[in-house]
């Protein structure tokens, strides 16, 4: 060794140079920070304990041992030693930086753990599988922390490394995959189960999804355009009998949604996005299904009268017959119907006479269907003849005291009333009448009508005063009922 001095050569064993008198450091001083990494390289070198877990062991106490003689005698620590110490640091820094296997980084993130530091722990082991990208161990201990921590994302990104990289065994993958469904289970979102077991061409992808993913629902009639009531039916398709939740407003469908119990009816004309999904055992979700409907009702269909237009002589009951959940309308002076007009709620008995009937369908927003229109025509058989219908009349005043006699006699008037058949007439609605008309006839024989009326009805012989509405129209006054 040479002096640092004046460059003569010292012989071994000598503390100063024998030339200048200049002292010999053998060992420099240590700085803190120096000896700090060498404790650290020290004890993760210890740390990496496999399996020569005790040479390893035994080696970290004797280098302990031998800078703990070192550090107190170092001023006088021949060259030679410093020569051994040197090659000593050497191999402790280099099996400290260059042996950092998967149980290095897992043992400093334990640690780190223990002393309740557990964002140091995920650095670590985020280092460990940045330097051992094969090593599984490493991914699902860095899952499993960053579940610890509340962080089921960053829990599902790390094991997504295994899924999405093809340098792990089957079974790890499975494993993979069967972590990141607990983690999705555990938050409730099943949806996501879902979207991660999509991949159709995964062999492992496929063999999951038909162990944990329900079959979609199959909804019956498909999409389209339809008119009138469409009755849509939900099945699931891998008869499982699992249960159907469903929505009819677009939004996406879970288990706070309408529970599929029944067939679903539309009836009101418009769109409709009906999404429907099933739910297994395990709470998972299946694919969506969804169908877009359109219901154009259109003009409901007409009435159906069953009896046609025509004569008839006796009663006669009109029937109205109209779709399920619709309702008829009707109207007999001339106007179309509409919801304000009568409403047909049980068989019509015909009117005598002529009536003319307008029938209409409506739905309950009001729309209409074409009208049916019916003209009938009542007339009884004749039973009253215009003889019997004159004495009708003239005994039915004579019991009302209008005539004193059959003869027409009149309380307090000179001369008598006679009662002459003059037509007959058909009142819509009421029959066929005699019409009668009373004349005064004096006692010089002068007749002179009164300007009274009167009407028999030829069926059944009802008498009634005879007049005229403000359209000049017959009208029937009731005096007498038979």
């Amino acid at each position: 060794m040479k002096c640092p001095n004046c460059g003569k050569e010292i012989p071994e064993g000598h503390m100063y140079c024998d030339d200048c008198g200049t002292e010999i450091n053998i060992v420099p001083d240590f700085e803190p920070e120096v000896e700090n990494e060498i404790n650290i390289s020290l004890s993760g070198l210890a740390d990496e304990l496999n399996k020569d877990a005790r040479k390893k062991l035994l080696r970290k106490e004797k280098i302990q041992n031998f800078f703990i003689i070192l550090k107190a005698h170092w001023k006088v620590a021949a060259i030679g030693v410093a020569s051994v110490v040197g090659l000593v640091l050497f191999v402790g820094f280099l099996a400290s930086y260059n042996d950092r296997s998967s149980n290095y980084y897992m043992g400093l993130a334990e640690n780190s753990k223990a002393a309740g530091n557990m964002d140091q722990a995920i650095v670590y082991l985020k280092r460990g599988m940045a330097e051992n990208p094969g090593n599984s161990e490493l991914v699902f201990r860095l899952s499993d922390y960053y579940m610890e921590a509340e962080m089921p994302d960053e829990a599902v990104e790390t094991l997504k490394t295994i899924t999405t990289s093809d340098r792990f065994a089957d079974d790890i993958v499975i494993t993979a995959y069967e972590g990141i469904i607990s983690i999705y289970k555990q938050t409730g979102e099943f949806n996501k189960i879902t979207e991660v077991l999509s991949d159709t061409d995964n062999e492992i992808v496929s063999a999951l999804r038909a162990k944990y993913v329900p079959g979609s629902p199959i909804m019956l009639p498909e999409s389209g355009t339809y008119e009138g009531i469409v009755q849509i039916k939900i099945i699931t398709s891998d008869n499982q009998n699992n249960p159907i939740y469903y929505t009819v407003n677009g939004d996406e469908p879970n288990t706070d949604s309408i529970l599929y119990e029944g067939e679903i009816a539309i009836e009101t004309d418009g769109e409709y996005n009906i999404k429907a999904i099933c739910v297994n055992d395990y709470g998972i979700f299946s694919p969506v299904t969804e169908c877009n409907y359109v219901l154009e009702k259109g003009a409901p269909v007409a009435p159906e009268i069953m009896e046609p237009s025509g004569d008839y002589n006796q009663n006669t009951m009109i029937v109205a017959v109209a779709e399920q959940g619709y309702t008829i309308f009707y109207t007999t002076d001339g106007s179309d119907p509409t919801m304000e007009s009568k409403q047909y709620i049980s068989p019509i008995t015909m009117p005598v006479g002529t009536s003319h009937f307008k029938f209409a369908t409506f739905d309950q927003d009001g729309n209409s269907s074409e009208i049916v229109e019916r003209d009938y025509h009542l007339v009884f058989t004749r039973l009253v003849s215009t003889e019997q219908a004159v004495n009708s009349l003239v005994s039915t005043l004579v019991r009302l005291d209008i005539l004193l006699d059959t003869s027409g006699k009149v309380r307090g008037v000179e001369g008598h009333n006679e009662y002459i058949y003059n037509s007959e007439i058909e009142i819509q609605g009421a029959g066929e009448y005699y019409v009668i008309i009373e004349n005064h006839v004096s006692n010089d024989g002068k007749s002179t009508p009164t300007g009274l009326m009167y009407a028999v009805n030829t069926h059944d012989g009802t008498v009634n005063r005879l007049g005229y509405d403000s359209s000049g129209k017959y009208t029937l006054i009731t005096i007498s009922n038979r």
